[in-house]
Formats: C-alpha cells, sequence, structure tokens
C-alpha cells in the first residue's frame, strides 16, 4: 500500500541489511517453500499462514517472496495460466525486473497490506507495540476494489507486537477472511499469541540456517565474506539478522559482554552486570535495547532447546528456563511500553535468566 510509514521506513530495520521486501535472493528452508508451493499447486490455500521460528532466519524475507509469487501467479490464473494449470514451477521464484517484484519493493503494490509497528511522526520513534488502528487499515485495504486482478496479502510483522485490542480486532477478520486474501503472521514466540488466533493459522515453521546455506546468504548480502563470513556462521545461531548486527563493532560487543555474564557457574558479579547494564541503557542508544532484548530470547530459546533434547529430561526440568522466558520477556515488553528505567530492567533480566540457567 502506498500509506505505508513515511520514506518506506519499517521497523526494526538494520542499517547494514536490506529489508526483507527488497531481498530477491532466499536461501535454505526448502522444506517450508515446497509446502507452500504444494498448497497453492492443489488448489486448496490457506487463508492465514502462521510463520514460526527464531528471529532474523527468513520468515519475513519468505512472505515477501511469496507475496510476488501469489501475485504473478494468481494475475496468471484470471488470464487461463498459471499454476493451478500446469504444476511447472519448482520455487517461488518470481522475474526480478518485473513491475510487481518493483512494486513489492517500493511497498507499493495495490494488493499488498503491511501491519508493522507505526512510526510516531511527532516523536520520531516507532511505537512500542501495534496498535487496533494498524489493524483497522485492513477495512479500508478489504473494503476497496483491487487495483490488480490477483489476491490480496496481508502481512503482520511480527505477530507477537500486537496488543491486546489488535489481535481481538485482527481474530475477527481471520474467523471471516476475505475472500483470495491470505495472511502472513510472522511469529518468533508464537506462544505469547491468543490460542484462537493460533488455530485459524495454518503454522508453517522455520529453523535456524545451517551452512553452507548460511555462509552463502551472509556472503551474498554482503554482510562479510570469505574467511568472515564462515566465522559469522559459526557464531551466529543461524540467524543472518544477527551476523550483520555482529558484524559491527558495537554489536559484537554487547553479544560478547552478555555472554561473558552468563557463563558457568552462572553467577554473574554486580559491577561487571552494573557495567552491562549501564552499556544497554546509555542515551542515545536505544537500539542497544532492543538488541538486549534479542539476545535474551535467543539465549534462553537456545537453553530450552539443548534441554529438551537431553536424555530422560521431564518438563519440570524446563519450568525454571520457560519461567525465565515468559517473565523476562513481559518485563522487557512493559519497560519498553511504558518507558520504565532501562538499566533497572537489564539487571533482573540478568539475574533471572542466569539463576534459571544455573538451576537447569
Amino acid at each position: 500500500m502506498a500509506d505505508q510509514n513515511t520514506d518506506n521506513q519499517v521497523f526494526d530495520q538494520l542499517q547494514t541489511l536490506p529489508p526483507p521486501h527488497l531481498q530477491l535472493a532466499f536461501h535454505g528452508h526448502a522444506e517450508a517453500e515446497q509446502t507452500f508451493l504444494s498448497t497453492w499447486q492443489s488448489s486448496k490455500m490457506h487463508h492465514a499462514w502462521l510463520l514460526t521460528g527464531p528471529k532474523g532466519i527468513g520468515k519475513a524475507t519468505f512472505a515477501f517472496r511469496a507475496a510476488r509469487f501469489m501475485f504473478a501467479e494468481g494475475r496468471l490464473q484470471n488470464t487461463g495460466g498459471g499454476l493451478l494449470d500446469d504444476a511447472g514451477a519448482q520455487s517461488l521464484d518470481v522475474n526480478p525486473e518485473s513491475s510487481i517484484t518493483r512494486q513489492v519493493g517500493n511497498l507499493a503494490h495495490p494488493n499488498l497490506l503491511l501491519i508493522d509497528r507505526p512510526y510516531d511522526q511527532k516523536g520520531k520513534k516507532f511505537k512500542t507495540e501495534i496498535t487496533v488502528d494498524e489493524v483497522r487499515r485492513t477495512v479500508g485495504f478489504f473494503g476497496s476494489t483491487a487495483g490488480e486482478n490477483t489476491w490480496r496479502v496481508c502481512i503482520v510483522d511480527p505477530a507477537d507486537d500486537l496488543n491486546s485490542n489488535a489481535a481481538n480486532a485482527l481474530l475477527k477478520i481471520l474467523e471471516e477472511p476475505p475472500e483470495r486474501t491470505v495472511f502472513f503472521l510472522i511469529s518468533h514466540a508464537p506462544g505469547r499469541l491468543l490460542p484462537t488466533i493460533r488455530s485459524r493459522c495454518r503454522k508453517l515453521p522455520f529453523t535456524p540456517l545451517e551452512n553452507p546455506e548460511l555462509t552463502e546468504a551472509i556472503t551474498d548480502l554482503e554482510i562479510a565474506e570469505g574467511k568472515d563470513a564462515e566465522r559469522l556462521s559459526e557464531i551466529c545461531d543461524g540467524s543472518v539478522r544477527r551476523a550483520a548486527e555482529m558484524q559491527s563493532e558495537d554489536g559484537l560487543i554487547v553479544v560478547h559482554a552478555f555472554e561473558r555474564l552468563l557463563k558457568p557457574p552462572f553467577a554473574p558479579d554486580y559491577e561487571s552486570m552494573n557495567a552491562f547494564a549501564e552499556m544497554i541503557s546509555q542515551r542515545g542508544k536505544e537500539e542497544r535495547f532492543s538488541g538486549f532484548a534479542d539476545l535474551v530470547q535467543r539465549y534462553l530459546s537456545k537453553r530450552l532447546h539443548e534441554q529438551h533434547n537431553k536424555d530422560g529430561i521431564r518438563n519440570a526440568d524446563l519450568y525454571p528456563l520457560s519461567q525465565a522466558w515468559e517473565e523476562s520477556g513481559e518485563m522487557i515488553r512493559q519497560t519498553q511500553i511504558f518507558n520504565l528505567d532501562k538499566k533497572q530492567t537489564v539487571i533482573e533480566v540478568m539475574r533471572m535468566i542466569a539463576k534459571a540457567s544455573k538451576g537447569s
């Protein structure tokens, strides 16, 4: 839609990494792509897909990739061609020079709606959540005559940021979806979504990238090359986004400090903790707190995965980490929404996850 954030600003965009709507190369996730393609070819397209997995591994990139494909093939269907007549396509690739690719790249395709955190022109920053007003934009979107004779696509990125009113408004739409419309809900923590929203979506899981695809992605996106790309692929937990964050000097400092504080025996000293919290909450470096939130989520997700795969593990053994996941996420969210003391939040969250790690 043409009314996206001014100058096509999108929430959580890194200066060193093209945003998902501009990324044409796609690495890995062959199983997820084939699942979607097979569903399309079967003519039984589900109206809502929940794309799940850690942050920065390609979920949003896939959503825009699928949108381009649906716009192109949907238009062909209406002229007697398209994949419903011949199941010949092996991927979701679309001509990179096509008008569809250019329109999606400019967030200007008339059949595309992106719902994310809105930009506050007055405050010159993004809001802390997706509000109900953003979801209400779907009323005009679905109510207008389509600019292209093809499918409509609505991408919510991420659905985790919907506040309660926005989530309920979206649920009503999912309960009675418009014809020839597909929703892509991107979620890094699907357990936080309303169960009723999850139940109305088809889940499409994404897993962290592995080599050689991961190194290829880091190279193709010009994050690093050669030995540097290989080194980053070993420490970025399968996330291209994290590789881009770590490539900056500032990002590496934060990551290394975080990892030092959470080394066994999981008893960080006060001086180190205080210095870390000061660094994260430094005025003028607001992006560091968002980066800290990502580090916490990735760390706990990785720990939970490691513990779950151990022999003889019981659900009760996972409780400390699961509780830390829920409580730290809510604490960080409240801090962002109500502009609470970031330094104190960092200290409390680090103590919480250190204790949970020690207990598990």
